[in-house]
Formats: C-alpha cells, sequence, structure tokens
C-alpha cells in the first residue's frame, strides 16, 4: 500500500512500512513518561469566571438543525450571535469572561443589578454575550441537553439584557424550585425600578 502525503509543501509517497518506521522513530524520541489527562467540561459556576472565546469556538457545531424545539431556538440564537461577532468584531471578537456572583441579598432592583455587574467586572452581560457563553459550553463538551432541556444548576435567575434594549431573566432558578434550562428565556422585559428577588446579574469581563 502507498500513501502520498504534503510534506513541507511536497508531495511525498510513502509505504506501509515506511510510515510505521517513521511513527515508531517519532515515538522513540518522546520522552517515556505518559501522564494521562482528561479533558473535563467546564460549566458556569456561582462566584467563578468562565471563559469565552468567540474566535476559537467552532462554529461547525452549530450548522445542522435540531429536531428538539428548544435546542433548535438556542441554536438560532447562537447563530444570531455569531453574526454579531462578524459584523462588530471589536465589540464581540474578543475573548472575555463571565460570573455569576453569589446572591447575598434579598432583593435589588434592576438599576442596582446592573451597577453591581459594572463593580464586579465591565457590564450586565447582553444577549450576544450570553450566546456566545452557551457556545462555549458546547464546545467545552456539554451536551444540548445539558444546556436546553435538563434542569439549571444556577441557584438564580440570570439578568442579561435582551435585542430591546431592556433586561430579561434567562435560566433556572434552583432556590425557586423551578425545573427550567439554562437557556430558557422569559418573555417579560424588566425596566430599571423593577424589583428583582431571585436573579443575580450575569457579569461580563474582557481581558
Amino acid at each position: 500500500m502507498k500513501v502520498t502525503l504534503q510534506v513541507n509543501g511536497r508531495e511525498m509517497t510513502f509505504s506501509e512500512q515506511e510510515l510505521i518506521a517513521i511513527v515508531e522513530k517519532h515515538l522513540a524520541s518522546k520522552p517515556t513518561k505518559q501522564v494521562t489527562t482528561v479533558k473535563v467540561a467546564q460549566t458556569p459556576t456561582e462566584d467563578e469566571w468562565f471563559e469565552v472565546n468567540p474566535r476559537a469556538i467552532d462554529q461547525k457545531l452549530f450548522q445542522e438543525k435540531r429536531e428538539d424545539s428548544q435546542q433548535e431556538e438556542t441554536r438560532q440564537l447562537i447563530l444570531e450571535a455569531f453574526a454579531e461577532v462578524k459584523s462588530n468584531p471589536e465589540r464581540y471578537g474578543r475573548a472575555f469572561k463571565t460570573m455569576m456572583p453569589k446572591k447575598t441579598w434579598s432583593s435589588k432592583t434592576v438599576v442596582e443589578l446592573k451597577k453591581l455587574a459594572c463593580k464586579l467586572g465591565d457590564h450586565n452581560a447582553d444577549w450576544v454575550e450570553q450566546a456566545l457563553e452557551w457556545a462555549q459550553r458546547i464546545a467545552n463538551g456539554e451536551s444540548w441537553e445539558d444546556i436546553c432541556n435538563n434542569r439549571d444548576t444556577a441557584n438564580w435567575y440570570r439578568l442579561v439584557v435582551w435585542k430591546s434594549g431592556y433586561v430579561r431573566l434567562v435560566g433556572g432558578s434552583r432556590n425557586n424550585y423551578s425545573v427550567i434550562p439554562a437557556s430558557d428565556i422569559l418573555s417579560s422585559d424588566y425596566y430599571d425600578f423593577c424589583n428583582l428577588n431571585d436573579a443575580v446579574p450575569l457579569v461580563v469581563l474582557y481581558k
């Protein structure tokens, strides 16, 4: 059997025996000590930063239509977010971090939650940054079911600035005995003076 490969810009043909000899020589030159590492999917955790790198996310993961309606709705929003990255790279093309702060208060208004986000990071996340976070989670190895169908692991709803400019509550609240998934978006808009008992800001910090 002969195999033709591109090597340093040139086509070279090798026999099966030659390829085996090359691979064996390459492996023999490596250190004998091997460390086995297991890649664990990174997931957003309360009071910890979660890294999102829009340009490094494999967009092919989101090209095929999902049969599940909740997953398809999330996929479409992620595609919209990637379109925003492309059209506005200065704003959305950079790596950033998100964080759900630990809730230590009984209630805050929307404007107070936004101010807290600015104190802890750069600002409160908008819908593009939230969708990119979901895309990063899937790229990290989480399943569509984890994001779109299974009960959210977060303790509180996340405050996210939506397309209208007003905020919406995203995800589910375990402390409110909710069975809502992480990508669920409440349809109601909330204004700055609205008081919220079961939400935290989704904080964004750009590198």
